[in-house]
């Protein structure tokens, strides 16, 4: 598997000693975080959904090393188009970042083709009709971008808000131009319970046999290998190999990989729709 370049590797201030001391530490058994977490601790982290009156959904996740990010979604009516790549056209992802990063548009691929993962259901509820569909806009705004990577963090912080977007009701027939029910407690979630819910991204590096999640600048620095996990529902989407690890990666430890990723992110899903719920 060839990696994904990033434009950014992470940098780190340790020296190549200490460096060499981390990684001792994380192939012990157990191993030794520096925050002394287990390996599928996440980092203490601040959400909120809800918070941009003007939008159809919205969230905000404050991460544990003082990375921020805030996610609007807004949708709005849309003609078909003859001239349109079709579907996949009807949501649309910008990301600004603050600072110095410049990998945005990678950051934006991540979100986006996790997002269009066949069989999620997403698009066909985004049709109005025969002559129109919902077009939805996704904005996502690093404003404190997080000292490790950010992919967690912004997917995340998107699953939030997406779990909590809610389009009007659509009252009119097939064949006729749109009209909603102008009353809000009657819209329908972007997401309804018991569908295939957003897909999330998760971090993880891998030091000689251990695997650990949410890692810091240090871990990511210290790893053999630095994966990009996609997680839709149950099912893995995808995984990317990013830059920064110091070795390569085998398929023993992909599996590997896969198998611990859709297990934790069973908790972070459910901790996540908490978050939703208690707002």
């Amino acid at each position: 598997m060839a990696p994904l370049q990033t434009s950014q590797q992470t940098g780190t201030p340790l020296s190549p000693a200490e460096l060499s001391y981390l990684h001792t530490s994380l192939t012990l058994t157990p191993p030794i975080r520096p925050d002394s977490r287990t390996p599928t601790q996440f980092r203490p982290l601040v959400a909120e959904s809800d918070i941009l009156p003007s939008t159809n959904g919205s969230a905000r996740m404050i991460w544990g090393d003082g990375g921020e990010c805030v996610v609007g979604v807004k949708a709005e009516v849309e003609r078909n188009s003859a001239t349109s790549v079709g579907p996949r056209d009807w949501i649309e992802i910008n990301v600004e970042v603050s600072g110095q990063r410049d990998d945005d548009a990678f950051l934006g691929m991540t979100v986006a083709e996790s997002l269009l993962v066949p069989g999620s259901g997403v698009l066909e509820r985004l049709v109005l009709g025969e002559r129109f569909h919902w077009k939805v806009f996704v904005d996502i705004l690093l404003l404190a971008p997080p000292l490790s990577h950010p992919a967690t963090l912004l997917t995340l912080t998107t699953y939030l808000a997406l779990r909590n977007t809610f389009l009007p009701k659509l009252i009119s027939e097939v064949v006729e131009d749109p009209v909603f029910d102008d009353d809000w407690d009657n819209a329908l979630p972007l997401y309804p319970v018991g569908k295939i819910p957003p897909p999330i991204t998760l971090l993880v590096v891998n030091v000689g046999e251990n695997i650990f999640f949410d890692p810091t600048r240090e871990e990511l620095s210290a790893g053999d290998v630095v994966l990009a996990v996609s997680i839709c529902g149950k099912k893995v989407v995808g995984v990317r190999t990013l830059e920064g690890g110091s070795g390569g990666v085998g398929r023993a430890v992909v599996k590997r990989v896969i198998k611990e990723s859709c297990e934790v992110a069973e908790e972070v899903f459910s901790n996540l729709n908490s978050v939703g719920e208690g707002d």
